[in-house]
């Protein structure tokens, strides 16, 4: 099934992120010996990779329904929060030291020429490498999904009024659209994925969603129209375990290059491990990536695990919230049920108006989306383009990567003076470059019952607390209950977001 499909795309993998098939070094004196990859050890910087050889196919004679997708945006040059408050004063200082004090000699004399490919006006533009990998990915979807696509062939060249393009939505920012149109390119042939990837408007429509929309039902990053959501207060944990493990970085560099080492400070060394991943993603590889242990590399991916746990995980007391629009949204289109696209008598509220806060006010039932993407649900696959939260959020919603019966399981604050390996929260499997989130409908031959799983990039996660069905998955009446159950519960993300 899935697996055999993917079997010829294995030489394409290897093509598609060549970033992460070059070694790390050339020759013994600039290698630190690294049995890992640092750059699936990234986080969010990780360009896109599958974190198991194979997807997870799905149980004996089942077959797939409905499918919602969730997909973070493609590789960026450089995030400007992470620039200017980390890589920046870094790259400034490397500069402002006169040349002849830097390393003559060695892994570290790269300095004395370095200039950082990672420049002020390509932050947040997505990598050529970039728009290669988002098209990939819409080959690699197609293969998983294939019957659930429009057939590639051409039909008529009258147009069809009456016909609903298959639609693929994105945020509205640039870097979502410039991999929203390079997925289209990839998954779909160029008479039905237009010039631009924008689609041909009959076949496939690409459909821009502002990133300030607040109808819950509609905004793809409600993060950005929710006033309290902040990501500095995530800074101060994170930056407590970086005092653990970076002077200690430090003090092994003394050993070796002393006279830069003396004026680093831990901001320093999160910046070179930050820069080893933009420089690759920009150019394909970076002088940083070879300098550091593999104990450091898994210590920056703790920092990361850390600071996102409170940004956007299970640390956040909004993430259930900012999960819910998505997560409901998605199994109102799993549903497939018919819909005039209109739950409210032609009245579409906002967030000050008692249509949708009046229902929540008085613990009614959550309303159906209005013209959802597919109002006729003619629609069987559902992807969507956003940024690294709305991933989080979800997972938080679905409960992913927090099972009770793991050792360190993610609903438990993490320790910020060491680092704990065997952890259930780990965002380098869930919001690398491309890391998406599904959620899969399907039945099974001589089953009467229907079931829903969540798979994570390739990867099949227990939804605890709703896996009674196959495999871990979720018999389809259940999980349909215990989302409207949690979006009860976190639905009136409009109050929570106001200031």
């Amino acid at each position: 099934m899935l697996v055999l499909a993917l079997l010829p795309l294995l030489p394409f993998l290897a093509l598609a992120f060549p970033t992460q098939q070059q070694p790390f070094s050339s020759t013994p004196e600039e290698s630190m010996n690294n049995k890992i990859n640092p750059l699936k050890h990234l986080s969010a910087i990780s360009p896109f990779y599958i974190p198991t050889e194979k997807p997870t196919s799905l149980p004996p004679k089942c077959e797939l329904d409905r499918v919602s997708l969730l997909i973070r945006h493609s590789s960026i040059q450089g995030n400007d929060d992470e620039f200017e408050q980390t890589m920046k004063p870094f790259i400034d200082k490397i500069r402002n030291i006169p040349k002849e004090n830097l390393p003559k000699e060695g892994p570290w004399k790269f300095l004395r020429d370095w200039d950082t490919p990672i420049k002020e006006e390509t932050l947040e533009v997505v990598s050529p490498q970039g728009k290669k990998d988002a098209k990939f990915l819409g080959k690699y979807i197609r293969d998983q999904y294939e019957p659930l696509f429009p057939p590639k062939k051409k039909t008529s060249t009258k147009k069809d009024k009456n016909k609903t393009p298959y639609k693929v939505w994105t945020a509205s920012s640039t870097r979502d659209i410039d991999t929203a149109k390079s997925y289209i390119k990839g998954g779909f042939p160029s008479h039905q994925s237009g010039n631009d990837g924008e689609g041909d408007g009959e076949v496939v429509q690409l459909v821009k969603v502002p990133n300030k929309a607040k109808d819950w039902d509609r905004s793809l990053t409600p993060h950005k129209a929710c006033d309290t959501f902040e990501k500095e207060s995530s800074l101060e944990p994170a930056n407590k375990w970086l005092g653990v493990y970076a002077p200690k970085v430090i003090e092994r560099l003394r050993g070796i290059i002393p006279e830069i080492a003396d004026q680093l400070v831990d901001q320093d060394i999160l910046a070179m491990q930050m820069l080893c991943g933009y420089e690759s993603i920009a150019v394909g590889h970076s002088p940083f990536c070879h300098l550091f242990t593999d104990e450091e590399w898994l210590d920056v991916e703790y920092y990361f695990d850390v600071r996102f746990h409170y940004m956007m995980g299970y640390g956040s007391s909004l993430s259930p919230y900012l999960g819910m629009p998505w997560a409901k949204t998605a199994k109102h289109l799993l549903a497939g049920k018919d819909t005039d696209g209109d739950d409210n008598g032609g009245h579409t509220p906002n967030q000050d108006d008692e249509g949708t806060l009046g229902i929540f006010k008085k613990g009614g039932k959550l309303p159906e989306p209005k013209l959802p993407p597919n109002a006729t649900h003619t629609q069987l696959l559902h992807p969507s383009f956003t940024h690294r939260e709305s991933p989080a959020f979800v997972a938080v919603f679905l409960n992913l990567f927090n099972s009770s019966s793991h050792a360190h399981p993610a609903f438990e604050v993490p320790p910020l003076d060491h680092r704990v390996d065997d952890r259930a929260w780990r965002t380098s499997h869930l919001v690398s470059f491309l890391g998406h989130v599904a959620l899969e409908r399907f039945h099974c031959k001589g089953d009467k019952e229907e079931y829903v799983r969540a798979v994570v990039n390739g990867r099949a996660e227990k939804m605890s607390g709703c896996e009674d069905g196959k495999e871990g998955s979720c018999k389809w009446k259940t999980f349909d209950k215990w989302v409207d159950e949690r979006a009860q519960r976190w639905g009136d993300w409009e109050s929570v977001c106001e200031k």
